[in-house]
């Protein structure tokens, strides 16, 4: 059995690039630092990455769920600045605008970051602040000056003015669905009819994974992370079986 039949055919590209950084650690003993990966990226590293190889992962904020991720030999001692995450503020009118994470998130890609290239957004009440590398910086300084209509001001934050990332606590359920199709899945777990969960795929709005899906008969599996505009995300925790009717028992996690 090839190593490609452990993941999805979408995930063909990504698991040919990890393999072959692990290759390159391997074959000329020098650490390898990654971009900003998602949790779905990151396990696929760690179940890749042999025993002879450390992995190390850091994204910024105590609690990030987006994280760089070093591979290096078993005899790398670990250099938090190895890394090379910087955390920047977004200064802006307070008094006049509320920033959301998608504003924010949607403004850098717009101003030209590739995803990978910045972590988390995390908002506390009127402070806004994201994690980045360290090359793209004075990029973003260059060109984010809106978000939105409002003036903004990128400024660098003091180590113990970073905020923590607030804890994800997920409140479990139980269904019973036909089949692990998308539609029937958001469907039952969210109450709404397959019709309208097909229309949410249709327009861009679901996730698995952090990777828009445009197929709404998309097969989930365990550990799926399911995100849906407007309704919130899911965590498809478990398959426990089958019914005597031949239907799927699930245990899932909301946050809404």
């Amino acid at each position: 059995m090839s190593v490609y039949d452990h993941y999805r055919p979408s995930e063909r590209a990504f698991v040919e690039q990890v393999l072959d950084w692990v290759q390159q650690v391997e074959n000329s003993y020098v650490l390898k630092l990654t971009d900003f990966l998602d949790p779905r990226e990151q396990q696929i590293v760690k179940q890749l990455v042999g025993k002879q190889l450390v992995i190390h992962d850091d994204g910024g904020f105590e609690g990030a769920e987006r994280r760089r991720l070093i591979l290096a030999p078993d005899y790398y001692e670990l250099n938090p600045d190895d890394f090379e995450i910087e955390v920047r503020r977004i200064e802006y009118p307070t008094k006049f605008v509320d920033l959301t994470h998608r504003q924010v998130t949607g403004t850098l890609l717009n101003a030209g970051l590739k995803r990978q290239k910045f972590g988390d957004v995390v908002l506390d009440e009127e402070i806004v602040q994201f994690a980045t590398t360290r090359e793209a910086v004075g990029f973003i300084e260059m060109n984010l000056e809106r978000v939105g209509k409002a003036k903004v001001r990128i400024s660098s934050v003091a180590k113990e003015e970073i905020l923590v990332v607030p804890k994800t606590e997920w409140v479990e359920g139980f269904g019973i669905v036909s089949s692990l199709r998308f539609d029937t899945v958001a469907s039952e777990v969210l109450n709404i009819s397959r019709q309208k969960a097909q229309a949410l795929v249709k327009h861009g709005d679901c996730k698995v994974n952090h990777k828009v899906i445009e197929d709404a008969s998309f097969i989930l599996e365990p550990d799926d992370l399911l995100s849906v505009r407007g309704y919130g995300r899911i965590k498809l925790m478990e398959i426990l079986g089958s019914t005597k009717r031949e239907k799927i028992k699930i245990q899932y996690g909301t946050i809404r």
